[in-house]
């Protein structure tokens, strides 16, 4: 009875935190400063304000008041509404000193300032099934820009303040403030009220977010979005290692495998320059998985997430596939459906160096070969679609992973499916797609090894609200994924300014604003800009770690521990928690039903993520 209690406690406390499906009222934020001609606003956790939006002033602030584990990124929000342009403004965290003189430094730059995406007609447009989250119309704040900012009169301007916390800081409260400043231009009046000055707390938590991560979150960027010569060692180390920063690996990794066909036909393998990428992702960036470059573009460069295409069109499908000296590689399918001779002789060749290379620097386990995209959709156009079936594609899947394991037993294969019989011992890792029926999902055998991830393309869109991205790590929490696959970041780089990147044709021309788009071009050089929803992405990954953190203290208590009251409190409170976070059906390509409420304001993931921090100070035996 008493467990039952606890549950329905927890239970009322999730839902009761969970606001209005779609829910219109204007977002709130605390009012900091009122000065001549201006209002500063502080929003923790940040929300999403268009630019033109007024926020609803709830209270005011004297101070920001954080609180996060140590290897934690904390965001907070100033938002700048004034009433004449201001040109060079710029906010700036100050390092914040603690217990016995303890100091978080200051960043080295100014806190980047939100651009803004216009648009037109909302995210779900002429695709006839709702949208999970609320979508709207107008300026939507995204890219996470550097330098001084300036302003209109009558619209926002917002700062993306971020505290990082170094995993060896010592628990408690520290203290600094944030400066906004602008430039003081002869028209304004000495006391303009700028510059300003906000005091900031930050408590940081007597644990540490565990490195490595337990989530297997993988990212990838199209290298065709990119020039050529910007794919030197140092900028992709830059992108790798802010990849890592954000709980996700990136793919593909260069260099590329250097591949030659030869006379017999030979395969001539030289994995030097990838073994050497892979071992910064593994052993420096601590990441926990990689894919095997598989599959080459026009350019010679390899990527390892996308690999064997639907039948029938794999019986053109060539391997290698791309420009290289020597022969022309074999047709990896016969029109029967069986691997070729030809490709079975040189991929097994490639195969066996490459488990030559993860047998002998320990990665076993570590190291994925991907088989077929969706391999239960229909990819192939024209007279061939009606070919390609899950009855055509699932044995090709099974050929190929036998083949994997007559050669490369220390390799791990992957699919972007469910778990289904058919395949069943051939795959290692799924990739969720289909989340109908939520608790078959959980409860399977795969998620029990920790072989699910999940790849749910909706939680991304630019004018979601600022939670959406952040219910990932929830979603994941509440389906048994140990992760998620982004199946791209980059999109179409060059007019991610201006036009939503993916337009689905089968919904006539449904729109997606930022669908696999998560960077934008920099307007004057040659980086990349990120967003906020990237920035969402590392929120949610916290928030499982922190949950995972909690489950992990539970198994290690002892038995008279584990079974009081507190700890089934504790235990009730993880099993429900996510309910009231992340509904299940997003993926309206292969959703049953209308999507499933989300938790629409980050208030509702920040407050059980408090809840799981104190469970966590409060269980942890004394001395640990």
């Amino acid at each position: 009875m008493r467990v039952i209690q606890l549950f329905a406690s927890a239970l009322s406390l999730v839902f009761s935190a969970l606001p209005a499906f779609a829910q219109e009222e204007a977002l709130g934020a605390e009012l900091v400063s009122e000065g001549w001609k201006h209002k500063v606003w502080l929003s923790y956790p940040p929300e999403k304000f268009r630019a033109g939006e007024v926020p609803r002033t709830e209270g005011k602030a004297g101070a920001v008041r954080l609180s996060a584990a140590r290897g934690e990124v904390e965001p907070f929000l100033l938002v700048l509404r004034p009433e004449v342009p201001l040109r060079g403004v710029e906010a700036r965290l100050s390092e914040l000193v603690g217990p016995g003189g303890a100091v978080i430094p200051a960043p080295t730059a100014p806190a980047r300032h939100l651009g803004y995406v216009f648009i037109d007609e909302p995210s779900g447009t002429r695709m006839g099934q709702k949208m999970p989250f609320s979508t709207g119309t107008g300026l939507y704040p995204d890219p996470l820009l550097a330098g001084a900012a300036e302003v209109r009169p009558q619209k926002n301007l917002q700062f993306w303040v971020a505290v990082t916390v170094p995993r060896n800081a010592v628990p408690g409260v520290y203290k600094g403030e944030v400066s906004l400043t602008c430039r003081k231009e002869g028209w304004m009046p000495e006391e303009s009220g700028l510059p300003l000055r906000l005091p900031v707390e930050l408590t940081v938590r007597g644990f540490a977010l565990p490195e490595p991560s337990p989530l297997r979150n993988t990212a990838y960027f199209s290298t065709g979005q990119l020039p050529k010569e910007r794919l030197t060692p140092e900028w992709l180390g830059g992108l790798y290692r802010d990849f890592a920063a954000h709980r996700h690996t990136p793919e593909p990794l260069l260099p590329s495998p250097r591949l030659r066909v030869l006379p017999g036909p030979v395969l001539e393998v030289d994995l030097s320059a990838w073994e050497s990428a892979a071992e910064v992702a593994l052993e420096q960036l601590h990441r926990p998985q990689i894919f095997l470059p598989v599959s080459g573009s026009k350019d010679g460069l390899m990527q390892g997430l996308y690999f064997l295409w639907h039948y029938p069109a794999i019986c053109g499908q060539r391997w290698p596939a791309f420009p290289l000296p020597g022969q022309p590689g074999p047709f990896v399918c016969t029109e029967e459906g069986a691997l070729s001779d030809g490709f079975r002789t040189l991929f097994g060749a490639y195969l066996r160096a490459a488990n030559a290379v993860v047998e002998r620097r320990g990665w076993a386990g570590r190291v994925f070969v991907s088989t077929m995209d969706e391999p239960y959709t229909a990819h192939v156009s024209g007279a061939e679609r009606v070919r390609d079936v899950p009855a055509k594609n699932y044995p090709i899947i099974r050929a190929f992973a036998e083949l994997v394991r007559e050669n490369a037993p220390a390799l791990r294969t992957f699919c972007t499916s469910n778990p289904v019989s058919e395949l069943a011992g051939a795959v290692d890792q799924w990739c969720a797609r289909n989340l109908d029926d939520l608790g078959k999902l959980r409860g399977s055998e795969a998620a029990a090894a920790g072989g699910l991830v999940l790849c749910d393309n909706y939680r991304t869109f630019i004018d979601y609200p600022m939670v959406s991205a952040r219910t990932l790590g929830w979603l994941c929490w509440r389906s048994g994924a140990r992760g998620w696959l982004t199946f791209e970041t980059l999109g179409e780089l060059g007019r991610a300014w201006t036009e939503p990147v993916f337009v689905y044709p089968q919904f006539r021309g449904g729109t997606a604003w930022g669908l696999g788009q998560l960077f934008y071009p920099e307007p004057l050089g040659t980086g990349l800009v990120p967003s906020v929803r990237w920035e969402m992405l590392r929120k949610g990954a916290e928030d499982y770690e922190y949950l995972w953190l909690l489950s992990e203290l539970l198994k290690g208590l002892p038995d008279e521990v584990r079974t009081g009251a507190a700890a089934l409190e504790a235990a009730a409170f993880l099993e429900h928690a996510a309910e009231g976070v992340a509904g299940a059906a997003s993926e309206i390509e292969t959703t049953g039903g209308a999507a499933q409420p989300n938790a629409q304001r980050q208030s509702v993931p920040h407050a059980l993520r408090e809840r799981a921090a104190a469970w966590i100070e409060r269980l942890t035996p004394p001395g640990r």
